[in-house]
């Protein structure tokens, strides 16, 4: 599969080599196989790139040797494996030693160190032990771009991006988030119709090594069957290899996500109660590390501060939301069978349509920018985001995409994914969320219709809807 988007990360990246003649220090993290490694190789293809990578789960002694073993092999010295030291110092000044050799006649070069997380095993010496060659090391002697990558994002952010040590030495953080509608149309048409490409990115999500498993010239139940109901289907056990990447044998954290996939959403309190946790900032820093890793987001009706007593935690990571939903209750029957899978056995037309009408409204609250430039309005300042209340003695009210503008306007966003067409019944529906909204500034509301669906003539006549994005508007067409 083509390289995808990417392209401010790139220019980021690139960067470097005019921004300093010294060294120059980057982290990267972000979720399981959301393609930080190629990220970093398709940004220096043209340049020289010395990768060392962490062995998942193996002791220090171990990263050690192999990160002496590949120093061998990059640099063309046998010797180097010969080395004895458990000093993670006196490797790094081994390596900055050897770079300044290599730059003398060269160009200077990029050092990725990827899975940082499992080359520091966990801990944070190997931090600290950097912190001090980076500063008598690499920054006198170098000319380097050092890449410190990682999918523990709470590893990377909590002990490399925050930590004393490397305080003030970080030139750029760069977290990488799933691919977004118009940087993956092209990938899949003319084969496949944009409504079956946010029909794939409904359940997979923007995550590139996902998107590349997926044959465009098959359906998308097809491809679902083979990728997630097939006894051997590679997502049929990515969630434990998400879990282990992130989170280890934790299982406060299988409890929230297990909680929020049957609850839809849960306060911090509810979920404190769930990990059977006493009071304090524990439960916290669970949510902030799902929150790191892309597969949780904490969310604040628009017209409260966040920190408002009245947030709400809800998993917002496509894949996990479509196996919690449809693959984790059939996991026996799936790692049982040997037929080949049938699509509606394990995802009941009901089910699905109801999945669908859910999962389409994550994907428009995370292209919520385009549907701002699709309305004109981008250019203005904007708090966007969820609407709820839930006041005693009145009915429950929710708006899942509302923007309000400093042009004194509130954007009130419905929307829709179905088979059939839209008639001018949902107006009643919008009608009653409009006049139920909290609106005490008294600014002007307009409403929109943000559909997959085609609208009946009669909707259309009554041109109650300021204005109707279309499927098509959310991938750039």
């Amino acid at each position: 599969m083509q390289f995808l988007g990417r392209v401010q990360e790139k220019a980021l990246l690139r960067s470097w080599a005019n921004e300093t003649n010294g060294s120059y220090l980057s982290v990267i993290y972000g979720r399981r196989r959301i393609g930080k490694t190629r990220l970093v190789e398709e940004s220096f293809k043209d340049a020289t790139l010395f990768k060392f990578e962490g062995l998942e789960g193996q002791p220090t002694n171990e990263q050690q040797r192999q990160f002496l073993a590949r120093l061998a092999e990059l640099s063309g010295k046998p010797e180097y494996r010969l080395i004895k030291t458990s000093r993670w110092t006196d490797i790094l000044i081994i390596l900055s030693n050897y770079l300044s050799e290599y730059a003398s006649n060269k160009k200077p070069v990029v050092v990725f160190f990827d899975e940082f997380q499992w080359m520091a095993s966990g801990r944070t010496k190997l931090v600290s032990n950097l912190k001090y060659v980076w500063d008598n090391y690499f920054m006198k002697n170098n000319r380097v771009h050092l890449i410190l990558c990682g999918s523990a994002c709470s590893f990377l952010v909590k002990k490399v991006i925050r930590s004393k040590a490397l305080y003030g030495r970080i030139n750029l953080e760069i977290n990488v988030k799933q691919l977004q509608l118009p940087e993956i149309k092209n990938v899949f048409q003319p084969k496949r119709s944009l409504w079956d490409v946010v029909e794939l990115y409904m359940a997979l999500g923007g995550v590139p090594q996902y998107l590349e498993m997926v044959d465009p010239s098959r359906s998308v139940r097809a491809n679902l069957e083979r990728l997630c109901f097939l006894r051997n289907g590679y997502l049929v056990n990515e969630f434990e290899r998400i879990f282990a990447s992130h989170f280890g044998t934790n299982q406060h954290y299988r409890r929230i996500l297990m909680h929020l996939a049957r609850n839809s959403f849960a306060s911090r309190e509810k979920l404190q109660v769930v990990c059977n946790l006493a009071s304090g900032g524990r439960v916290t820093g669970y949510l902030q590390d799902l929150e790191m890793a892309g597969l949780v987001e904490r969310y604040t009706p628009v017209d409260k501060p966040r920190a408002t007593r009245v947030n709400r935690y809800r998993i917002v990571d496509p894949y996990l939301l479509f196996y919690f939903r449809f693959i984790q209750p059939s996991l026996r029957k799936i790692r049982e069978s040997t037929a080949e899978p049938v699509f509606s056995r394990f995802v009941p037309d009901r089910k699905h349509d109801v999945w669908r009408g859910l999962a389409f409204e994550l994907v428009c609250f995370q292209h919520s920018h385009i549907v701002a430039e699709k309305l004109g309005f981008s250019a203005v300042n904007y708090e966007c985001g969820s609407w709820f209340s839930q006041a005693p003695g009145q009915a429950r009210h929710q708006i899942d995409l509302l923007f309000v503008r400093a042009d004194r306007v509130i954007t009130l966003c419905e929307i829709k994914f179905q088979d059939k067409k839209i008639g001018k019944g949902i107006i009643a529906e919008v009608e009653k969320k409009r006049q139920g909204l909290a609106n005490p500034k008294r600014f002007t509301v307009e409403t929109v219709l943000v559909t997959a669906s085609d609208v009946t003539e009669d909707l259309k006549k009554e041109k109650y809807f300021n204005q109707i994005v279309q499927l098509e508007d959310l991938f750039g067409a």
